[in-house]
């Protein structure tokens, strides 16, 4: 009953205001997608206006560490800030379902890379022309495609094997250096052509790498140098004569009439929507990429090896079955299996690649939760390789993790150490695969390495997890 001293006329404004509040109402609980907003998600406040979290990842150690803390205490969705940029990390692969199709990645979360990179690298592209530079690129890295490289890294692979034929029983031997010049070497002389392989000319892109990727990992911790300092100024130095050696095998490819074999290079030469700038950003990028990321997981390979003499001999008794005296070839490199395995379990232990990042134009639901648009959301590949759920006792090195019937045990998704989502898995995960198998094939035939005693080997988990120091070893011939 309304109050008998109300007019027609109050109750018709009555009437509208408790339509107009009702509607309110609704309209707060329904959400157009057909999606629940649910509650706020868990996380951090930023502890600096300006650096938001930023100091705190610093304190943990590297992002990674700040991670798992992070999902430690608030479980499998997250919230934290990038300075003042809000993020939200994602760290269970039920959850990754939901941006399994995604493709755009958050460009502020990778701009520190680009004075190294350029701003024209694929790492920066989005959307279409995003999508339309990756189809690009992952016809260089097809199955097929990859099989032409094996020639070229079971000849480096011999070249490093020959080195280290000379060494003594008792001489250390630099096993990161090594490493990672074999792999400078492997995808130099793949992607540019069997002319890049002066070995002077190698020595020198090494070194200019080796100042540039310095500099870029450490601005992951700390603020970027002044203009007019000395560091910066290496930096620069370095840059740009890296990127000179890069112009100049541009330039030779494009005159040399015998292209007989087909190298990475010629898809990026023949595409008509690349200016000069974006090809040489690109294949400085893919460079790059191949550098680091099968350099230190050859070198996490062998120390793991170091430590588990018994899954060395394993390896070495498959790979001398297999191959006999022969070199690898592709038609029989999917029958070196345990070797594979431990490939797997070394990207996995040592969390090679520890995080990747994703962005939506739309409001995302992920389970209970809504994740704004336009908010990086990150994808910690390494808390979840790291998951004791997923993998018992995960700091135990374990090859039989990856054995068929222990690998049909996981759920989808749980083992992405090349990244995952929206086609934009690392487009060079098979190629280093196969260097992968071809260094082992190659060097474990003839040696057996050990680790030279009372170092202290520790990670250090930048965009590559890579050792703080170097890890010195022995090898004796076989």
């Amino acid at each position: 009953m309304f109050p008998s001293h109300l007019s027609v006329t109050d109750l018709g404004v009555f009437a509208v205001a408790m339509v107009f509040g009702l509607v309110v109402v609704l309209l707060s609980l329904f959400d157009f997608r057909g999606t629940s907003k649910g509650p706020s998600i868990p996380g951090e406040e930023p502890s600096d206006p300006e650096m938001g979290n930023l100091i705190d990842m610093g304190k943990a150690g590297s992002l990674h560490q700040y991670l798992m803390l992070l999902h430690e205490k608030y479980g499998a969705v997250a919230g934290f800030w990038w300075g003042r940029q809000y993020v939200v990390s994602l760290a269970s692969p039920e959850y990754w379902k939901e941006v399994q199709s995604s493709f755009d990645r958050p460009q502020e979360l990778f701009k520190l890379f680009e004075p190294l990179i350029g701003k024209k690298s694929i790492q920066y592209s989005n959307g279409p022309g995003g999508r339309k530079r990756r189809q690009l690129m992952d016809r260089s890295f097809s199955h097929e495609s990859v099989k032409a490289y094996y020639e070229h890294f079971v000849l480096i692979a011999k070249e490093t094997a020959a080195k280290f034929s000379t060494s003594s029983p008792q001489e250390h031997i630099p096993l990161g250096k090594s490493m990672i010049s074999m792999a400078i070497r492997a995808i130099s002389a793949a992607g540019m052509g069997r002319t890049f392989m002066d070995s002077k000319e190698i020595d020198k892109l090494e070194a200019m790498y080796e100042v540039c990727w310095h500099e870029m990992e450490s601005r992951l911790t700390g603020p970027a140098p002044d203009p007019d300092s000395k560091r910066e100024k290496d930096f620069q130095e370095a840059k740009t004569i890296f990127h000179n050696i890069v112009k100049k095998y541009i330039n030779q490819r494009r005159e040399d009439e015998d292209k007989a074999e087909k190298l990475f290079i010629d898809s990026i030469l023949d595409c008509d929507f690349m200016d000069e700038e974006e090809i040489c950003d690109n294949i400085v990028t893919f460079l790059i990429g191949g550098f680091h990321t099968t350099g230190y997981m050859m070198t996490w390979c062998l120390y793991y090896l170091t430590k588990h003499p018994e899954i060395q001999e394993k390896v070495y008794e498959e790979v001398t079955e297999v191959l006999g005296d022969e070199d690898i070839k592709p038609q029989v490199a999917s029958e070196l299996k345990y070797t594979r395995q431990v490939i797997d379990e070394t990207l996995r232990a040592s969390v090679l690649a520890p995080w990747g990042a994703r962005v939506h134009d739309f409001d995302l639901q992920v389970g209970e939760y809504v994740i704004p648009k336009e908010t990086p959301i990150l994808l910690p590949f390494g808390v979840v390789l790291q998951d004791p759920n997923l993998w018992p006792e995960p700091q135990r090195f374990d090859p039989d993790r990856f054995n068929p019937e222990n690998i049909k045990q996981l759920p989808n998704l749980s083992y992405q150490p090349f990244g995952f989502a929206g086609k934009r898995k690392c487009p060079g995960w098979r190629f280093s695969i196969a260097e992968g198998l071809v260094f082992l094939s190659v060097l474990l035939k003839r040696f057996k390495f050990h680790l030279v005693e009372g170092q202290q080997v520790k990670p250090v988990h930048r965009l590559v997890t890579s050792p703080a120091e170097e890890i010195w070893v022995t090898v004796s011939k076989r």
